[in-house]
């Protein structure tokens, strides 16, 4: 269930616009350019999906810049590192930017620093915010300027924390001069560990450090076509499965499923949403950590491969062995890269595979990007 408001609406009215990065356009959003070059590739047989243009975000990744007294909160300007406040983001859920003045105004209150990219100074470079729907909480992640904990930052914390507003608090520790917003170590300052969610009906359990989408009730559509085109009673195995939703919601259609994924914090967090399962889908579902690329042998047991590459696309390695598989019966692609996806598709219709469907989903309303979901089977 969404409690935030279905809207689907052509143009989006933002005071930030154009200053913020966030945002390419504004006018006829339900319809970004990118479409008219995805319908060409598929020969105008792909839909495209839309859903909510408006407090959509449930997850949100900031800068943090500016000074003690004015702490700046927001996404870059345009090719340049100056931050743009967005205490009022049309496309966050109300959530986000409720606890977005809740912490701006505690990093006031309790004299932070914000981070100082030229000085490599300062105590809190990044905030991440992720929306629990169930309890109307967030999720907060801390990136801090810091090689350990901080006495400061913790009182910080727990200051946040007693607001209510938090299903709980973790700290990101990442010091010095770097371009990768999170670090390598993290530590759970206030409340629970994990957020959980009902997504296509299954119970997620998500560490910050995994990847989740933001536009929930779109990725719930998606969820609901990958599992009425998958072929049934098939051996699945999915490559870049990050906790594994879209195997747990297919398991149950299958004959076996294998999720593989190379996030470290992911396992635990399927293993979490595994064990909610019922006893004999759990037993039909198993997930293995490594990188794609070297995990190409497992295509050798499957009969449907899935994959949900980031943006530059599939593992060379695997994009070979997805050509060459001639036993494979269906490909499920879902892709966040279009252009890197049309080329590796190009090679696979090369290769004896066919689009028996295409569709394309909104899911950063205002940009110039759709998600492209594509079911290939062998001709």
């Amino acid at each position: 269930m969404t409690e935030f408001s279905t809207i689907d609406k052509p143009s989006i009215h933002c005071a930030y616009f154009p200053q913020c990065s966030g945002c390419a356009f504004q006018e006829n959003v339900i319809h970004p350019p990118i479409w008219d070059e995805v319908q060409s590739f598929f020969k105008n047989t792909a839909t495209l999906i839309t859903g909510s243009t408006i407090h959509w975000r449930t997850r949100s990744k900031l800068a943090v810049r500016g000074s003690v007294e004015n702490p700046q909160i927001g996404l870059f300007k345009q090719g340049t590192h100056d931050v743009v406040s967005i205490p009022h983001c049309p496309l966050h859920h109300p959530y986000i930017n409720r606890a977005y003045q809740t912490v701006q105004e505690g990093m006031i209150r309790s004299k932070i620093i914000p981070y100082d990219e030229h000085t490599i100074t300062g105590a809190i470079r990044y905030l991440q915010f992720a929306v629990e729907r169930r309890n109307r909480k967030i999720q907060l992640a801390v990136v801090i300027n810091r090689k350990g904990r901080d006495p400061q930052i913790d009182k910080f914390v727990k200051q946040l924390y007693t607001s209510g507003q938090f299903q709980g608090i973790w700290i990101n520790v990442q010091p010095g001069s770097t371009n990768r917003i999170l670090g390598d170590t993290w530590y759970l300052a206030e409340g629970e560990p994990y957020l959980t969610d009902t997504v296509g009906g299954i119970e997620l359990f998500l560490h910050p450090a995994c990847f989740a989408q933001a536009h929930l009730e779109l990725f719930e559509k998606i969820l609901s076509s990958i599992k009425e085109s998958l072929l049934p009673q098939e051996k699945v195995v999915e490559y870049y499965a990050g906790v594994g939703v879209i195997g747990l919601t297919c398991v149950s259609k299958s004959e076996q499923v294998l999720c593989t994924e190379i996030n470290p914090f992911a396992s635990e967090c399927f293993s979490l949403s595994r064990l909610k399962l019922p006893m004999p889908l759990q037993k039909k579902i198993h997930y293995l950590s490594g990188d794609a690329g070297a995990l190409t042998h497992l295509i050798d047991e499957a009969t449907v491969v899935i994959v949900d590459p980031p943006r530059k696309g599939l593992d060379p390695a695997l994009l070979h062995k997805l050509c060459q598989a001639s036993h494979l019966k269906q490909i499920i692609y879902l892709s966040c890269g279009f252009y890197s996806f049309q080329k590796e598709c190009e090679q696979l219709l090369e290769h004896g595979w066919e689009v028996e469907k295409a569709e394309g989903y909104l899911l950063f309303p205002g940009s110039n990007h759709v998600e492209v979901l594509c079911i290939l089977r062998k001709k």
